[in-house]
């Protein structure tokens, strides 16, 4: 067998004992400048260690990257620890490194993700040594311009410097250290901001414990108050106890409020968290770029006794700014997990029925138009026989404008399903009308008080303007007003009427 060919036969049978994954390897690392550097680069199974230093003997630890730097300092915090032998106990004061970032009040960051990038600064190991860097080429590692610099001082006055290139196919980054590069494990919190330290747990609201272990605990949120741009008048939300709903608005008009609405908006303040923070302690300019120098929604409330308020700002790129008042943060959050309130309106917030009434509080209704006023005429006597102490159980019975019996049920209360059934089409703008209602509905009470008056404008297009109590409270569809006006003759005729569910 020739030489030649003998050589190129060995030669594959080494290739093939070794393994293609120790050839690729190889083949990926950075070319160096000679044989003996090139040979250098084999790693080893033993991590170097570079450097390592107590936690208590560090003054600071300054990371810088391409997005800026930030510095992390120490302080000596001293704990009392519980030590018992058999019946004797005694606490002994012991001493502990906090690392805490420069410049970001302390009670704002997470202190965990600070010790974490603290660790870089304290020590480090190497995987491998790859070289001298005199006899490298720093810039196919990405040393001649590194991505991150790490420099920890002492409290003897002591310096130590380290540079991050870039990523190295052994599992790690490139790293310049002591005129040497080796290949490390860092953490990719070197590449944050400081920014990224601060915690983005905004709210966390919890049940307070219960004494009836049989009772499920459950936040209780006791009013809600709604202001900003999104509001041109203020918008007040209490709890009220009825069938129709939990919740009521009473400023600017009293109205029920849309319970699913403010069921998204609980769910979302019980676990409110932010994707990121943009800035800390802002400035007036910052404050005016997220827009919450003039907050679109201002929303305070009150939950199990503590009392909240939260600012929401301009959206950007699905992106919505918050700021919780007290906390001197600007929060990043998703705009879907904060759209219930943050991008509230008083048409959002109120029941989209334009009144709704129980037909039992009421003895008198009014229906007028230009043309025409009718009167029904409610009573309810007490059912004895069905009535318990706590519980009065009542008869009720209506006549007409003319004094003519109409039948209460199916007749009566279906058309006055369809009085109360008319829904709010959107909000507007409008605020003035002219000339008379197309519709107007009076509605009285057994318990007297203040009438409750409901009217209906034509707009044009086929759309109503509503007003309750003289208020604008939106546009509904037309064709359902003049419904009613149409069912209002079949019913004092005691025919029954189908409610139509006719929306535009």
């Amino acid at each position: 067998m020739k030489k030649n060919t003998r050589y190129i036969l060995i030669t594959l049978i080494v290739a093939v004992i070794l393994g293609g994954a120790l050839t690729a390897l190889l083949l990926t690392q950075p070319e160096t400048e000679d044989e003996s550097s090139s040979s250098s680069a084999t790693s080893s199974s033993t991590d170097i260690s570079l450097f390592s230093y107590e936690d208590e003997d560090v003054e600071s630890i300054t990371v810088k990257n391409a997005d800026g730097e930030f510095k992390i300092l120490t302080r000596t915090e001293t704990t009392e620890s519980a030590s018992s032998e058999e019946e004797d106990s005694s606490s002994e004061a012991e001493e502990k490194t906090v690392f805490y970032l420069d410049g970001i009040d302390e009670s704002l960051q997470s202190s965990s993700s600070v010790s974490t990038v603290a660790n870089y600064g304290t020590s480090l190991s190497a995987t491998s040594e790859i070289g001298s860097a005199d006899e490298l080429s720093l810039s196919e590692y990405g040393l001649d311009a590194p991505s991150v610099t790490v420099t920890t001082i002492l409290k003897d006055g002591k310096e130590n410097t380290y540079s991050v290139g870039n990523e190295s196919p052994l599992s790690g980054y490139y790293i310049l250290y002591n005129d040497k590069v080796y290949v490390a494990s860092v953490s990719t919190s070197l590449y944050n901001t400081s920014l990224d330290f601060v915690t983005t747990t905004v709210l966390t609201i919890t049940p307070p414990e219960s004494d009836d272990s049989s009772t499920e605990a459950s936040n209780e949120y006791t009013s809600f108050t709604f202001s900003g741009t999104n509001f041109p008048e203020e918008v007040k939300i209490v709890p009220q106890s009825t069938i129709t709903s939990s919740f009521k608005l009473t400023a600017p008009y009293e109205v029920d409020v849309n319970a699913t609405t403010l069921e998204n908006i609980t769910a979302s303040l019980e676990s409110l968290t932010a994707s990121s923070v943009a800035a800390v302690k802002p400035t007036d300019e910052e404050l005016e770029k997220y827009g919450l120098k003039e907050p679109k929604v201002r929303m305070s409330f009150t939950v199990n006794g503590n009392s909240y308020t939260l600012l929401a700002g301009n959206i950007e790129d699905s992106n919505q700014y918050v700021m919780l008042e007290g906390v001197d943060v600007v929060y990043v959050f998703g705009q879907d997990s904060v759209s219930s309130w943050a991008d509230a309106t008083l048409f959002t917030l109120r029941d989209s029925f334009v009144w709704l009434q129980l037909i039992t509080d009421v003895n008198k209704l009014t229906v007028e138009t230009p043309d025409k006023t009718d009167v029904f005429t409610l009573s309810r006597t007490e059912n004895e026989e069905s009535s318990t102490e706590d519980n009065i159980v009542y008869d009720y019975s209506v006549k007409g404008t003319d004094g003519q019996e109409i039948t209460y049920q199916d007749i009566f209360t279906g058309y006055y399903q369809t009085i109360i059934g008319i829904q709010l089409l959107n909000e507007t703008t409008e605020t003035t009308v002219s000339g008379d209602p197309m519709l107007r509905v009076t509605y009285e009470f057994y318990e007297g008080g203040t009438p409750k008056v409901v009217e209906y404008y034509s707009i044009g297009n086929r759309r109503c303007l509503v007003k309750v109590d003289d208020q604008v409270v939106g546009v509904v569809s037309e064709n359902l007003v003049q419904d009613v006006i149409d069912n209002t003759a079949i019913v004092l005729q005691n025919k029954s009427i189908e409610p139509e569910d006719e929306e535009e």
